[in-house]
């Protein structure tokens, strides 16, 4: 949901695992015909918004995921949030969909969603670990004609998965951050992920950047020095798509001296 500027460096990261942090979605795929087969009748159907799922860090870093379902009532480490329709025209391949406006299509619709299913207010859900995954249709669902992308709400750790809470419309409303749900950072993963994993830096405030165009990295430093706390040693500003949608907030995070 957001990068990571100045203070530390932004580590190399798996596909999915930045896909939403830095509003990329990258991946390879292998052109794939759009005709019709006749297994289509084994071919999985399209997702469904509620369903919950326990796939770990493997399953969440790949393209498409179509089992571990679960009972959301169960211990379950995702759930779907939202399904969009890919823009007219997509393949199933890299250039076609993280071309600019597919991209921030998927985006944009994921973290609407991610929004929602927090609740609470911009500055507690940008310090949250809380961040989404997103996957598309298989090779076989492909060929059969779905278009679908499906969000999901994930509680990443720093190479594992998190249980996300049974009994709560609105993961974080009125509730306060703790250790399992704070925004962490570390030299090899920027996160955010939960604080429960190793880390190097922990979010510790957010302020609203001022003004409606895009700020610079330059206005973005300036206004961390004025609005982050003296112990800032790292900080996270809003991608373009997050300023696009209404997240003019950025992160302060301080340095783990434990």
């Amino acid at each position: 949901m957001s990068r990571l500027r100045a203070g530390a460096l932004a580590p190399a990261q798996k596909p999915m695992t930045a896909a939403l942090i830095l509003g990329l979605v990258i991946g390879v795929f292998s052109l794939i015909g759009l005709t019709a087969t006749k297994a289509d009748a084994a071919v999985p159907p399209k997702p469904t918004v509620g369903t919950c799922y326990n796939y770990g860090w493997t399953a969440y870093g790949a393209w498409s995921q179509t089992g571990k379902k679960v009972a959301c009532s169960k211990a379950h480490t995702a759930k779907t949030i939202a399904l969009g329709t890919l823009l007219s025209g997509t393949t199933r391949t890299e250039a076609s969909i993280t071309r600019p406006a597919s991209n921030a299509h998927i985006y944009k619709t994921c973290t609407r969603a991610l929004h929602k299913k927090l609740g609470s207010t911009y500055s507690k859900r940008t310090q949250s670990a809380y961040n989404t995954a997103v996957f598309v249709p298989t090779a076989d669902q492909f060929k059969a004609g779905q278009r679908w992308f499906r969000c999901d709400v994930i509680l990443p750790g720093n190479g594992s998965l998190k249980n996300l809470p049974t009994n709560r419309a609105k993961f974080l409303e009125g509730l306060s951050l703790t250790q399992r749900t704070r925004g962490c950072m570390s030299a090899k993963f920027a996160g955010p992920y939960s604080c429960l994993s190793s880390h190097t830096y922990k979010s510790i405030s957010a302020f609203k950047k001022s003004g409606t165009s895009y700020p610079t990295a330059a206005a973005f430093e300036k206004a961390v020095a004025k609005n982050c706390p003296s112990r800032t040693r790292a900080y996270a500003t809003p991608g373009k798509y997050d300023w696009q949608i209404g997240n003019h907030w950025v992160v302060c995070y301080e340095r783990n001296t434990k």
